[in-house]
């Protein structure tokens, strides 16, 4: 009886849905909701299966992943920089904000070009900052 009971697990556990049945824009979508909400379990999802990992490595991942929430300590590594290089090229809101602050020290048009590229894209603090840079500014 024990050994039908076993060999009925099993079935069902053969039988059952793997992960790999699932469309690689479904998986793709998971991950991009994950990554939505938190950027740190996003690169986690690489450790669970070979479908997620190649989810995470996506373009896609990388347009909306919130870097402010990374913990990024200077000097970077080459996998700190090679994250923060992508999301730029991608345009990524968080980090074209981010570089836009920095470039408001230095090179004000150049800043204000990428704050504006940032709050095109929806990034709540980029519009905050641009306004308020225009309203001192008197426009």
């Amino acid at each position: 009886m024990a050994m039908s009971c076993s060999s009925e697990r099993m079935q069902t556990r053969q039988r059952g849905t793997r992960i790999n049945a699932l469309p690689s824009h479904l998986i793709e979508k998971v991950v991009l909701t994950v990554g939505g909400n938190s950027s740190i379990d996003a690169f986690k999802c690489r450790l669970v299966c070979k479908l997620f990992r190649d989810s995470v490595t996506s373009d896609a991942i990388y347009k909306i992943i919130d870097t402010n929430r990374l913990w990024f300590r200077r000097p970077f590594s080459i996998r700190q920089y090679e994250v923060i290089s992508r999301c730029r090229m991608l345009k990524n809101p968080h980090i074209l904000f981010t570089d836009g602050m920095y470039f408001t020290l230095g090179e004000e048009i150049a800043g204000k070009q990428l704050l504006q590229n940032a709050a095109d894209q929806g990034q709540l603090d980029a519009i905050f900052v641009l306004g308020m840079m225009l309203m001192a500014e008197g426009i």
